[in-house]
């Protein structure tokens, strides 16, 4: 079975703590062949440089911020309420919090961390976050298959698209997608993490793919 993928598929497999990482895993299981275009693997690189970085100065700021006293009975609840004193709404923060609970899953595992241990987990979190990160990249770019140039426009449906609230570069992802089914015989599932792309593709009148899938189809 073959697929085309938006970006939230490739930064989930690339980021061991991003909330959608064991979906991606599994779409990157799932499929034979993985289709990505020019606009998918430009806005890739762009989020994954973006991202890396943010969550990378965060952890080491949280080594350097915290003390033994931050340690009396320090739970996960207490790790949420630092992030939302200490930095302002904004994307950057979002990206953080939205990797909270991954980081403590995959590296902290107790109720009750002690101070060493927690110190130890950041650690293992950056060196993923400055080393492995780039071999689990590596193999996504192994992997996944670039799409042939899109040349057509598409006006009507990129109108619907916009019309819904579908906006570039995702309207972009999906015309993508559209015209590499059109091209090929094969039955092509498109893949995407975000509601509003996974519905509108599933839902105007136009679009043709085998299979629409999103967020919800994977655990």
């Amino acid at each position: 079975m073959n697929s085309f993928v938006d970006t939230n598929v490739s930064i989930g497999f690339m980021f061991s703590i991003d909330p959608l990482n064991n979906k991606a895993i599994s779409v990157f299981n799932e499929y034979g062949d993985i289709f990505w275009s020019n606009c998918v693997k430009k806005e890739c690189k762009k989020v994954f440089n973006d991202k890396r970085i943010i969550l990378t100065k965060f952890f080491k700021d949280l080594s350097n911020n915290l003390t033994r006293d931050d340690f009396h009975d320090f739970k996960f609840e207490d790790l949420k309420d630092y992030v939302l004193m200490n930095y302002n709404p904004n994307k950057s923060r979002e990206k953080i919090l939205s990797s909270l609970n991954k980081f403590w899953d995959n590296y902290v595992g107790d109720r009750f961390p002690t101070y060493e241990s927690f110190i130890n987990s950041i650690t293992q979190c950056l060196f993923d976050l400055r080393v492995s990160i780039y071999r689990r990249r590596t193999e996504w770019e192994s992997v996944v298959l670039l799409t042939e140039e899109r040349t057509k426009k598409y006006y009507d449906l990129k109108n619907k698209l916009n019309s819904i609230g579908v906006h570039s570069p995702d309207d972009i992802i999906v015309l993508d997608a559209h015209d590499h089914n059109l091209r090929n015989d094969y039955d092509l599932d498109f893949i995407t993490f975000d509601s509003d792309c996974c519905e509108a593709a599933s839902n105007i009148e136009g679009f043709c793919f085998n299979k629409v899938k999103g967020i919800y189809d994977y655990f």
